[in-house]
C-alpha cells in the first residue's frame, strides 16, 4: 500500500516533518517533508538506549566518572555525581525520562570502552566511537539520510537525520522489551536506598502524553517514547500509541510551541479511526475451481484450489471493498494426473492496479488421468457405441442390398 502524502489529506499539521507509520508492518500512514534533513536534538537517545542495550548487562552496576563533567550547562540533566554507582537500567530511565545528557555521556563512554577494549578513554574518544557505533547501527536498520557525532543530540551541524529515518530507529528499538517498558513510564524512582553510593532520584517523563495528571496533553493510548528541544532543532517529538491491535509511531520536527502533543494526538487518531487490519485470505482457503482436461470419469473432471498462506494486512478502511483478486493458471486448462497439494498456478490481489500479494494456489484434491478403459467403458462413451452400432447396421444393410441386387441380376442374366 503507498502511503499518504500530506497533500493528499488535511490534518492541519504545522510541525515541520512530520511521519506516522504503522510499527510492524511499517507502513507509511501520513507523511509531511518525511526525508528532509532536520536536527533531532533529544531524540537522538532512542539510538543511545538502543546501542546500550545490545552492549551492557541490564543488571550491570557501572561507576559514574568525571565524563558527567563534560555536559554543556544548558543541556538536560538526570543529576549524577562522580563517584555515584547505576546499574545500566536505571541508567537508561536517566536518560529517556529527563532526558539526561550526563546519562547519554557515561553510557558512550561505558559502551567504547567495553568495545575498543581501552578502559582509559577520554570521553572525547568515547563519544567518537560511541558515533561509529550509532552510524554503522544507522546504516544497519536502513537509515540513508542520517549522522550522528554524539550521544545526546546537543546541536551539531554534522548531527542530523529525518523522520522517517528516526520512525525506522524507533521501530527497531521497540523490538526490544526494555526499552519498551521503560519508554512508557511517566514517572519512575530510581536507586538502593541500602547503597548510599547508588542514591535515589526520581524523574518526571517529559512525554506529556503519558501523564494523565495533564489532561490537555494526556493520550490513553499512548506508549511512549521521547522528546527533544534545542534552539536550532525547535520542539520535537517521537510518540507512539496502541488500540485495537494497531500500534502507531509518530515523529514530529521542529513543531510550532506546545503543539506536538496535540498533532501527535491528531494523527494518532487518523491511523487508529482510518486504518484496520483486514484478512483477505485464510491459509488453505478455496479460492477458485476450474475444469480438468482428460479427468478419469471415476472422479471429478473440476479442481478447487486454495491458498498457500494466509494473507493479514493493515488497509484503509475504505479500500477493503475494492480489494480485486486474478487468479493465473500453469496452464489452461489444466490436464491430469494432478496430485493433491500440487502448485496448479497463483492468486494476485490487487488494489488500484497494484498487486499487493501473490499466493501460490495448492491442488484441493488428487485427479486421476483416464485410461483407455476408462474412455471404452465410460458413460460418456455410451452415445459413440450407439453410433457406431447404428452405423454398422446401417452398413451391412446396404451391403446385403446390394448383394442381393447382384444376385438377382446374375439370376436373370441366365
Amino acid at each position: 500500500m503507498s502511503y499518504v502524502k500530506a497533500e493528499d489529506i488535511d490534518l492541519s499539521i504545522q510541525s515541520e516533518a512530520v511521519i506516522l507509520i504503522e510499527e510492524n508492518t511499517g507502513k507509511i500512514l501520513y507523511e509531511k517533508n518525511s526525508d528532509k534533513k532536520m536536527y533531532p536534538a533529544s531524540t537522538t537517545k532512542i539510538l543511545t538506549a538502543l546501542i546500550a542495550l545490545e552492549n551492557l548487562d541490564l543488571n550491570q552496576t557501572i561507576k559514574i566518572g568525571n565524563e558527567v563533567y563534560s555536559v554543556p550547562l544548558d543541556a538536560s540533566k538526570a543529576g549524577h555525581n562522580p563517584g555515584d554507582e547505576i546499574n545500566v537500567k536505571d541508567l537508561l530511565i536517566s536518560l529517556l525520562l529527563p532526558s539526561g545528557n550526563d546519562s547519554a555521556f557515561v553510557i558512550a563512554s561505558e559502551v567504547a570502552k567495553k568495545v575498543t577494549g581501552n578502559e582509559n578513554l577520554n570521553i572525547d574518544e568515547a563519544i567518537a566511537q560511541f558515533a561509529i557505533l550509532m552510524n554503522n547501527k544507522a546504516e544497519e536498520i536502513g537509515l540513508t539520510n542520517s549522522h550522528f557525532v554524539n550521544p545526546h543530540g546537543y546541536h551539531d551541524e554534522n548531527h542530523y537525520t529525518t523522520a522517517y529515518d528516526l520512525a525506522l530507529i524507533t521501530k527497531e528499538a521497540l523490538k526490544n522489551e526494555t526499552f519498551r517498558e521503560i519508554v512508557k513510564m511517566s514517572s519512575a524512582q530510581i536507586g538502593d536506598e541500602n547503597n548510599p553510593n547508588d542514591r535515589e532520584l526520581y524523574f518526571q517523563n517529559r512525554n506529556l502524553l503519558l501523564n494523565p495528571k495533564y489532561s490537555n496533553t494526556y493520550y490513553p493510548y499512548a506508549t511512549g517514547v521521547k522528546t527533544g528541544f534545542t534552539d536550532e532543532a525547535g520542539e520535537c517529538l517521537v510518540a507512539s500509541a496502541q488500540k485495537d491491535g494497531i500500534s502507531l509511531i509518530a515523529v514530529l520536527l521542529n513543531s510550532p510551541k506546545d503543539m506536538r502533543w496535540e498533532e501527535a494526538k491528531t494523527l494518532f487518531d487518523y491511523g487508529f479511526d482510518n486504518f484496520e487490519f483486514y484478512q483477505v485470505v485464510e491459509k488453505d482457503e478455496v479460492v477458485g475451481k476450474t475444469y480438468v482436461d482428460k479427468a478419469s470419469p471415476k472422479g471429478p473432471d473440476e479442481l478447487e484450489v486454495t491458498v498457500e498462506e494466509e494473507f493479514i494486512d493493515l488497509f484503509n478502511k475504505d479500500d477493503i471493498s475494492r480489494i480485486e483478486s486474478k487468479i493465473t493458471w500453469n496452464q489452461e486448462p489444466l490436464i491430469a494426473p494432478i496430485t493433491q497439494g500440487d502448485e496448479v498456478g497463483k492468486i494476485s490481489f490487487i488494489l488500484d492496479g497494484e498487486v499487493l500479494k501473490t499466493i501460490d494456489l495448492k491442488a484441493k484434491y488428487s485427479i486421476e488421468k483416464r485410461t483407455i478403459w476408462d474412455v471404452i467403458f465410460s458413460l460418456k462413451a455410451i452415445p459413440y457405441w450407439i453410433g457406431s452400432i447404428l452405423g454398422l447396421c446401417i452398413l451391412f444393410t446396404i451391403i446385403n442390398i446390394i448383394k442381393k441386387k447382384r444376385r438377382s441380376r446374375g439370376f436373370h442374366l441366365r
